[in-house]
Protein backbone atom coordinates (compact mmCIF):
# COMPACT_ATOMS: atom_id res chain seq x y z
CA UNK A 1 0.00 0.00 0.00
CA UNK A 2 0.76 3.50 -1.12
CA UNK A 3 1.31 6.03 1.91
CA UNK A 4 -1.67 5.99 3.99
CA UNK A 5 -3.05 7.04 7.32
CA UNK A 6 -5.16 5.08 9.62
CA UNK A 7 -5.63 2.56 6.96
CA UNK A 8 -6.71 4.66 4.47
CA UNK A 9 -4.98 5.34 1.02
CA UNK A 10 -3.79 8.89 0.74
CA UNK A 11 -4.61 11.22 -2.57
CA UNK A 12 -3.56 14.75 -3.78
CA UNK A 13 -6.26 16.97 -2.19
CA UNK A 14 -6.59 14.76 0.80
CA UNK A 15 -6.67 16.86 4.10
CA UNK A 16 -3.73 15.26 6.13
CA UNK A 17 -3.28 17.94 8.14
CA UNK A 18 -0.01 18.91 9.94
CA UNK A 19 -0.14 16.75 13.12
CA UNK A 20 -0.20 13.60 11.29
CA UNK A 21 2.61 11.44 10.25
CA UNK A 22 1.55 8.71 7.46
CA UNK A 23 2.94 5.61 6.59
CA UNK A 24 3.88 4.28 4.05
CA UNK A 25 5.42 -0.25 3.38
CA UNK A 26 3.90 -0.37 7.62
CA UNK A 27 6.66 2.21 8.71
CA UNK A 28 6.63 5.84 9.66
CA UNK A 29 7.52 7.85 7.11
CA UNK A 30 10.42 10.78 7.83
CA UNK A 31 9.37 14.13 7.73
CA UNK A 32 11.38 16.64 6.01
CA UNK A 33 10.27 20.90 6.17
CA UNK A 34 11.28 22.69 3.62
CA UNK A 35 11.58 26.86 3.21
CA UNK A 36 8.24 27.08 1.60
CA UNK A 37 6.63 25.92 4.15
CA UNK A 38 5.84 22.49 2.26
CA UNK A 39 6.55 19.18 4.42
CA UNK A 40 8.24 16.04 2.67
CA UNK A 41 7.50 12.62 3.89
CA UNK A 42 9.49 10.04 2.54
CA UNK A 43 9.35 6.27 3.21
CA UNK A 44 12.74 4.94 3.64
CA UNK A 45 11.84 1.57 1.93
CA UNK A 46 10.37 2.34 -1.22
CA UNK A 47 11.64 6.17 -1.56
CA UNK A 48 7.85 7.13 -2.12
CA UNK A 49 7.47 11.14 -0.99
CA UNK A 50 4.03 12.61 -0.35
CA UNK A 51 4.56 16.34 -0.36
CA UNK A 52 1.90 18.33 2.21
CA UNK A 53 1.14 22.08 1.31
CA UNK A 54 1.34 24.95 4.57
CA UNK A 55 -2.38 24.28 5.08
CA UNK A 56 -2.06 20.47 5.55
CA UNK A 57 -3.99 18.95 2.05
CA UNK A 58 -1.49 16.37 0.42
CA UNK A 59 0.12 18.26 -2.91
CA UNK A 60 1.79 15.20 -4.59
CA UNK A 61 2.58 12.14 -4.28
CA UNK A 62 6.08 10.63 -6.50
CA UNK A 63 7.27 7.51 -6.02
Amino acid sequence: MGPNTYGFELSPGDDLGLDTTPDCCDQSMTATDGDDGYRDYTCGDCGTTLTVAPTGIVFDIKG
